[in-house]
C-alpha cells in the first residue's frame, strides 16, 4: 500500500470509525473529545494528502465488484485535484463544527447520537467525492440524504424539526429519481458506469443521442434537489430546525455541495440546451433566494435563503460554461457560510442567556430582539463581519473574487443574446440584493440598540449578552481568515493565475476579455446594495413608510418565499380537482380526502396485522430454530465428541497398563503378541 493510499484511507474512514465507535459507546462522557479527535485525524491526513499531491496525478483504487451475465462491474475510488481540494475543505469545516458543537451542544442528552451522526454525515460526503463509479456515488448520495434527514430532525420532540426532516427527505427523492434515470441512460450508451471511462469515450457525436439529453436532465434534477434550486428550494429554509452547527455543515460543505459537485463532474456530457436550462434555473434561484432573504427576521432564515441564492450563482456559472469558477465559488462560499452559521449559533447561544420566563414572545433567533452585540461579543463580531463581507462580495475577500468571475462569465454569454441576457441580468440583480440583506443583517444584530432592552417587561430581569466560550468563537475566526483573498491568489481583483484554478485545470469559459467591465459592474452592484441598506437602516426611514411597505404585495412575496410552500400544498389539490366531473360532485374534495384517509388506514392495518405478523413470526421462528440448533450442538454434537474422547482414553489405558514398566513384562507381551499373530496367520 502506497503512502498516498494509506493517508487517503485514514482520512476517509476516520469519520466512519468515529460514528461506529460512538454508536456502541455506552455514555455521553467524552463523546465530543472522541468525535473531535477522529475528525482531527481525518483533517490532518486530508490536508497532508492535499499539499503533497496537489497538481499531481490522480490517485485511484479499482476492485472487481460483481458479474451479471456478460456484464462486469468494477468499482473505482479515485481522488484527483478537485476531489482532494473538496475533501480537505469538508474535513476542515467538519472539524470546526465538531469543536463548536462541543460547547454549543454541551449537556444535550443525545450528544452521543449527535456526534455519531456528524461522523456518518462527513464520511458520506467523502464517499461522494471519491466515487468514480456512478452506482457507488449514488449510494453515498443517498447516505448523505439519510444523514441530513436524521440531523435536521435531531430534536425529535419538536414537531417542526420532524416536519422539516420529512420535507427534505421527500423533495430530494424527486431529484434522486432523475439521478437513477441518468445512470440507466449512461450505462445503456457507454456500457460502463465509471465517470472516467465515460469521459474517455465521449465525443461531440454523442450530443445527438436522445439518451444523453435525458441523462443530462436527470443529473440536473438530482443537483436541483440536493442543491435546493427553484422549485425544490423549500426544504432548505426549514432545515434550520436542526442544531445550528448542523446547518453550517449542510449549507456549506456536505448536502448542498453534493449537487454542484455532481454537475461539475458531469459537465462534459451536458448539451447546450441543458446548459441554458441550468443557467436559467441558477439565475432565477440566485435572484429569488436573495429577494427572500431581504425581509426575513430569523437570523438562520436569512442565511438559509442566502445559501439558496449562492447555490444559484454556482448553477449559473455551470450553465454559462464556467464550471471552474463554480467550483471556486463552492470552496469560497463553504468557508464564509460555515463561519456565518457558526457565528449565528454563537449569537443565538448568547441571546438564550438574556431571556427569562416573563419575556413574552422572546425569540433568540429573531434579529429584532438583538442589537449592539459588537459591544458584548467583539470576537464573534469580527469573525462574523469578515464572513459577511465575503458573502456580500466586498473587495479583498474570496467571495468577491469568485462572484466577480461568475458575473464576468455571465456577461460574456450575454453577448449571445436572447435568454442569456435575462440570465445575466438576474445574476447582477442578485448581487445588489445580496449586499443589501448583508448590511441589513449586520445592522440588526450588531449595530442598532439591543432590542430586548427596549421591552419594559424585560428590563427588570435583563441579563446582558456576553461573549461565547473560546471553543465557539475560535472556529468562526479561523473560517473568517479563510475568507480573505490572499488565501487563493495574490491579486485581489482577478482569479487568473490563482493556485486553485491552475490546479483544477477544468475546461472552462475564458471571460478575461470582458473581465474589466464585469469587475466595474460587480463593484457597482455591491455599492448600490450597500448604499440602499445604509440609507434605509443607518440613516433611518419614516416608520409610516416602512409600515406601508410591509403591507405591500411584493414585501409579502419576499417574506413568504414566493408562496412556494403554499403552491406545493395547493398543487396536489389543483391536479386532483381540475376534472369537471369532480367539480360537479358536491363536496368532492371531502369525499376524496375521506377516501384517501380510508385507503391509508386499510394499508396501515394490512401492514400492522399481516406484514408485521409474518415478520414477527419469521423472527420468532429464527429464534426458536436458533435455540434448537444450540441444544443439538451442545448435547448431541458435543456429546458424541466427548464419548469418542472417553473411548479413546479407555482404549489407551487398556494397551498401556498391561505393559508395566519392567523389561520382562514388555518382552513377555511382545512374545504373546507375536504368537497370536502367527496363530492368526496359520
Amino acid at each position: 500500500m502506497s503512502f498516498y493510499t494509506f493517508i487517503t484511507l485514514v482520512a476517509v474512514t476516520s469519520p466512519l470509525i468515529s460514528s461506529v465507535f460512538l454508536t456502541v459507546w455506552k455514555s455521553n462522557k467524552h463523546v465530543d473529545k472522541i468525535g473531535t479527535s477522529f475528525m482531527f485525524l481525518s483533517f490532518l491526513c486530508s490536508t497532508l494528502f492535499f499539499f503533497t499531491s496537489w497538481g499531481g496525478e490522480t490517485v485511484g483504487y479499482t476492485l472487481d465488484w460483481l458479474r451479471i451475465g456478460d456484464h462486469n462491474f468494477s468499482v473505482t475510488f479515485s481522488i484527483d485535484n478537485f476531489s482532494a481540494l473538496l475533501i480537505a475543505m469538508v474535513s476542515a469545516i467538519s472539524l470546526a463544527v465538531h469543536v463548536f458543537s462541543s460547547a454549543y451542544m454541551q449537556g444535550d442528552p443525545q450528544l452521543k447520537r449527535y456526534y455519531a451522526l456528524l461522523g456518518g454525515f462527513t464520511f458520506s460526503m467523502f464517499g461522494v467525492l471519491i466515487s468514480d463509479h456512478l452506482v457507488f456515488l449514488y449510494l453515498f448520495w443517498e447516505l448523505v440524504g439519510f444523514c441530513s434527514y436524521m440531523l435536521i430532525g435531531f430534536w425529535r420532540h419538536k414537531k417542526e424539526a420532524i416536519s422539516a426532516a420529512k420535507k427534505a427527505f421527500v423533495i430530494n427523492r424527486i431529484g434522486d429519481a432523475g439521478f437513477m434515470v441518468a445512470i440507466l441512460c449512461l450505462y445503456s450508451v457507454f456500457d460502463t458506469l465509471s465517470i472516467h471511462d465515460i469521459s474517455a469515450q465521449f465525443s461531440s457525436e454523442y450530443f445527438n443521442d436522445p439518451l444523453i439529453f435525458i441523462a443530462s436532465i436527470g443529473v440536473v434534477l438530482a443537483a436541483m434537489g440536493k442543491s435546493a434550486q427553484i422549485p425544490f428550494s423549500v426544504w432548505l429554509p426549514d432545515a434550520m430546525q436542526g442544531p445550528t452547527p448542523v446547518s453550517a455543515l449542510i449549507h456549506a460543505a456536505t448536502m448542498v455541495a453534493a449537487g454542484i459537485y455532481l454537475l461539475i463532474r458531469c459537465f462534459f456530457f451536458l448539451p447546450e440546451e441543458t446548459l441554458l436550462i441550468i443557467a436559467s434555473i441558477g439565475g432565477i434561484t440566485a435572484l429569488i433566494g436573495a429577494y427572500a432573504a431581504v425581509t426575513q427576521y430569523d437570523i438562520k432564515k436569512v442565511l438559509a435563503f442566502s445559501t439558496i441564492s449562492q447555490l444559484g450563482y454556482m448553477m449559473l456559472a455551470i450553465g454559462v460554461g464556467d464550471p471552474e469558477n463554480a467550483g471556486f465559488h463552492l470552496v469560497t462560499h463553504a468557508f464564509f457560510k460555515a463561519g456565518l452559521f457558526l457565528g449565528a449559533g454563537a449569537v443565538i447561544h448568547s441571546m438564550h442567556q438574556v431571556s427569562c420566563d416573563i419575556c413574552k414572545g422572546f425569540d433568540a433567533q429573531d434579529i429584532r430582539w438583538m442589537g449592539e452585540l459588537r459591544k458584548y461579543m467583539p470576537k464573534t463580531f469580527i469573525g462574523f463581519v469578515i464572513c459577511l463581507a465575503g458573502l456580500s462580495g466586498i473587495p479583498f475577500t474570496s467571495g468577491f473574487l469568485s462572484k466577480d468571475a461568475i458575473l464576468s462569465s455571465a456577461l460574456l454569454r450575454m453577448n449571445d443574446g436572447g435568454a442569456w441576457i435575462i440570465v445575466g441580468v438576474f445574476g447582477f440583480a442578485a448581487a445588489i440584493l445580496t449586499a443589501f440583506y448583508c448590511l441589513r443583517l449586520l445592522y440588526h444584530v450588531f449595530i442598532k440598540d439591543l432590542g430586548i432592552a427596549n421591552h419594559k417587561v424585560c428590563q427588570d430581569c435583563l441579563v446582558l449578552p456576553k461573549e461565547v466560550p473560546t471553543r465557539m468563537n475560535v472556529p468562526v475566526i479561523i473560517l473568517a481568515c479563510c475568507s480573505f483573498w490572499f488565501v487563493y491568489t495574490l491579486n485581489p481583483f482577478d482569479t487568473a493565475g490563482s493556485w486553485l484554478q491552475e490546479g483544477l485545470s477544468i475546461v472552462t469559459l475564458d471571460h478575461h476579455s470582458v473581465h474589466f467591465i464585469g469587475l466595474i459592474l460587480s463593484l457597482l452592484m455591491v455599492a448600490v446594495g450597500l448604499l440602499s441598506a445604509y440609507f434605509i437602516y443607518f440613516k433611518g426611514v419614516d416608520s409610516s413608510f416602512k409600515k406601508k411597505i410591509k403591507s405591500k404585495f411584493f414585501y409579502r412575496l419576499s417574506y413568504e418565499f414566493f408562496y412556494l410552500n403554499n403552491l406545493y400544498k395547493a398543487g396536489v389539490k389543483s391536479l386532483l380537482f381540475t376534472s369537471r366531473k369532480l367539480e360537479s360532485i358536491p363536496h368532492a374534495d371531502e369525499h376524496f380526502v375521506n377516501l384517501a384517509i380510508g385507503t391509508s388506514e386499510v394499508v396501515r392495518g394490512f401492514d400492522d396485522k399481516v406484514i408485521d405478523f409474518f415478520v414477527k413470526v419469521f423472527a420468532v421462528g429464527n429464534v426458536v430454530i436458533g435455540h434448537v440448533l444450540a441444544w443439538f450442538d451442545k448435547y448431541i454434537v458435543d456429546g458424541i465428541v466427548k464419548l469418542f474422547t472417553l473411548f479413546m482414553k479407555l482404549l489407551g489405558d487398556i494397551f498401556r497398563k498391561p505393559q508395566g514398566e519392567r523389561s520382562q513384562s514388555m518382552i513377555a507381551w511382545s512374545i504373546l503378541f507375536i504368537v497370536l499373530v502367527l496363530v492368526f496367520l496359520i
